[in-house]
């Protein structure tokens, strides 16, 4: 495993323990995990702990939001990887438009909207999602709400094009895996506003300096990722990992390509280092007017903390386990 070099400090939340404990029961109270060898994955992802690293510094009742949120994006994002609905990307793309659909921008929740037929996966999502954007909502504002959903979108499509990729047996080329493969984390970032109750405005958000510096921290999240999932997706037959798409453009070996990704990893972590010491100082006068040091440093610190805390957390997580019996068999689990 190639060295990543953090100049940041990992912490974790006190209601780290609580926020895993809660969304455990939240899985199961929806009934999320289709069967014991998912339920049993979900538990050894340690969710909490990510979200308690993610955001150390948020109260209990925030932080049990966050990870409820990632337990059921997740679970959801299993489905769509590792069984047959991955492979069938006009399914896939229906279970996408009616999911996205559920995200108002006014924060309304329609809760007698029946999923459409033979959508199991949606009939179980249904009622996780309403009464997380119930939670949300009061948390936020329509612009907000707007941009979280145009950001799972933007996910929702990639997981299609994986999909498309899957059927026909396509390996993406490396500039297009990379376009792609940065949709991911978006979400999650915009939980940090709920965390902190302040909202990126919009003015700072659409900025360039602004942009890159959630690119650089996407990247070397999502690619961190891939470093640690290698394994269990090169058994799934997946193409869809950094590491084994720079082996297949290349024409490497495994681990020269590890080390090759290890070394973009690092330069992502060090840009986005670069972009957030004293980020408010580049800005101009009337813009920071807009969003005051404080709050634009505590969603700095947010960032930070993404960036440890993931890193941290995924030498304590069992998610990325490549002797899992439903990975070792290709066999997937069992589709809700």
């Amino acid at each position: 495993m190639p060295h990543i070099q953090v100049d940041f400090p990992a912490e974790l939340s006190p209601y780290a323990e609580q926020a895993e404990a809660g969304t455990r029961a939240f899985v199961a109270r929806y009934g999320l995990a289709p069967d014991e060898a998912a339920r049993r994955h979900h538990e050894r992802s340690l969710l909490g702990t990510l979200m308690g690293r993610a955001y150390p510094h948020a109260a209990a009742s925030e932080l049990q939001l966050v990870t409820d949120w990632i337990s059921t994006m997740l679970v959801l994002d299993d489905q769509f990887d590792e069984t047959s609905l991955g492979a069938d990307p006009a399914r896939l793309r229906q279970v996408c438009d009616e999911v996205l659909g559920w995200f108002t921008a006014d924060g309304s929740v329609d809760d007698a909207s029946a999923p459409a037929p033979g959508h199991s996966v949606t009939a179980a999502f249904r009622p996780a999602y309403a009464d997380l954007w119930r939670r949300t909502a009061a948390h936020t504002s329509p612009t907000w709400r707007a941009r979280l959903a145009g950001h799972i979108g933007a996910f929702f499509e990639t997981c299609v094009w994986e999909s498309e990729n899957r059927l026909t047996g396509r390996v993406p080329d490396l500039d297009e895996y990379i376009a792609m493969r940065g949709r991911a984390l978006m979400p999650y970032l915009d939980l940090i506003e709920v965390t902190t109750h302040a909202e990126v405005p919009e003015e700072v958000y659409g900025l360039p300096e602004f942009a890159e510096m959630n690119a650089s921290l996407s990247d070397a999240d999502l690619w961190t990722n891939d470093l640690f999932s290698c394994e269990k997706e090169a058994l799934l037959g997946d193409p869809h990992n950094l590491v084994l798409v720079h082996q297949q453009t290349h024409g490497t070996d495994l681990q020269t390509s590890a080390d090759a990704v290890g070394v973009m990893i690092q330069g992502r972590f060090d840009r986005f280092t670069e972009l957030s010491a004293a980020f408010a100082d580049r800005l101009a006068p009337d813009v920071r007017a807009l969003f005051p040091a404080d709050r634009l440093e505590r969603h700095v610190a947010g960032l930070r903390s993404w960036l440890t805390g993931q890193l941290q957390w995924r030498f304590e997580t069992l998610r990325f386990d490549p002797t899992r019996p439903e990975v070792t068999s290709a066999a997937g689990s069992t589709p809700l």
